[in-house]
């Protein structure tokens, strides 16, 4: 399949993805396997490892705007006592701008905690290792940094697992 680009030039990032290759197998084997959570971001499916998400909180959850922030900040929640910021992913990624009041993901990482906004949860499941892929060489260059592996569910789906320490290591460093 002959991949195309958008008027910035870029690889659109499904077309990217499936152009990886082959899908993989039903869980149904004695596989080791990875906890995954899938969700939307600007309309495009990617994951996070299941052990760096240590809660998902609804779209209804109240976060407060504090001007003056960097825009990759929607604001903070107050979660049982504790003030954490709320963070959009898409410029960082690269991705088009949207405004969601889809849940929150709280996000672990070496030394953050922090809520991701997306658009739309779509699963938490286990997958199998051997369905980790290299990231491909097509990626659009806003994303290689972030993408861990590529989950393939079937020929015509592939997932960019995204890698929670690399996202919160740019954010921190003001990136994007």
């Amino acid at each position: 399949m002959p991949l195309t680009t958008n008027d910035d030039s870029r690889l659109d990032l499904e077309q990217a993805l499936s152009s990886q290759g082959a899908g993989c197998s039903g869980l149904e084997v004695d596989e080791p396997t990875q906890q995954v959570v899938l969700f939307r971001l600007a309309g495009q499916r990617f994951a996070l490892a299941g052990s760096v998400v240590s809660e998902i909180l609804s779209g209804e959850q109240s976060v407060y705007f504090i001007p003056g922030l960097p825009d990759t900040i929607e604001g903070v929640i107050h979660l049982r006592g504790t003030i954490e910021s709320v963070i959009t992913l898409e410029r960082l990624l690269g991705l088009e701008a949207s405004r969601s009041d889809g849940m929150i993901l709280l996000v672990r990482g070496d030394a953050i905690t922090t809520g991701v906004r997306i658009e739309q949860l779509d699963d938490v499941c286990d997958v199998v290792i051997s369905a980790l892929r290299p990231p491909p060489e097509t990626l659009p260059e806003a994303l290689k940094p972030f993408v861990g592996a590529v989950i393939h569910r079937d020929e015509r789906e592939a997932i960019a697992l995204l890698d929670a320490q690399a996202l919160l290591s740019a954010f921190q460093a003001g990136q994007g």
